[in-house]
């Protein structure tokens, strides 16, 4: 397993170094998106899965009943900075530990996605209802969300 997950791990930064590689050339080229046109209207809105998106599939990554904790970790952190560096924020609750973090991101490999390479596309792992939060009652941040707007 220690080797696939080094050949794992150097493929998400050679991942991260091509899009670094592509933003700079876009911003020398003083372009913020590569857009395709439609009918020369330009599409700002592009849309495929996660997976499709950074050039993951889900198969690519282990269970994580089979990773120790130090090598979610490991795995995860390099998935973070492959979605980071295409623009994706992952929206977690405060103190969500990782091995949670990296199943949830593995679902959300399938689902379809909006991206930019000029904006920031934030991935919502709750839908902000405390009734029916993903994290438990012990980490929803929901009611303290409700609590501020009202």
């Amino acid at each position: 397993m220690n080797r696939y997950l080094e050949q794992l791990v150097d493929d998400m930064n050679i991942a991260v170094a091509n899009q670094i590689a592509i933003r700079s050339h876009l911003d020398i080229l003083g372009e913020s998106e590569v857009c395709e046109c439609e009918d020369g209207i330009p599409r700002t809105d592009n849309t495929a899965p996660l997976s499709k998106i950074i050039g993951f599939d889900r198969c690519y990554f282990p269970p994580e009943e089979k990773l120790t904790d130090d090598q979610v970790t490991v795995v995860y952190t390099h998935l973070l900075c492959v979605l980071d560096n295409y623009n994706f924020f992952l929206d977690f609750p405060d103190n969500v530990d990782v091995r949670t973090k990296y199943l949830m991101v593995l679902d959300a490999l399938d689902e379809e996605t909006t991206y930019s390479n000029a904006k920031v596309t934030i991935l919502e792992f709750c839908d902000y209802d405390h009734d029916t939060c993903p994290f438990g009652a012990e980490l929803c941040q929901c009611k303290k969300y409700e609590d501020m707007a009202s």
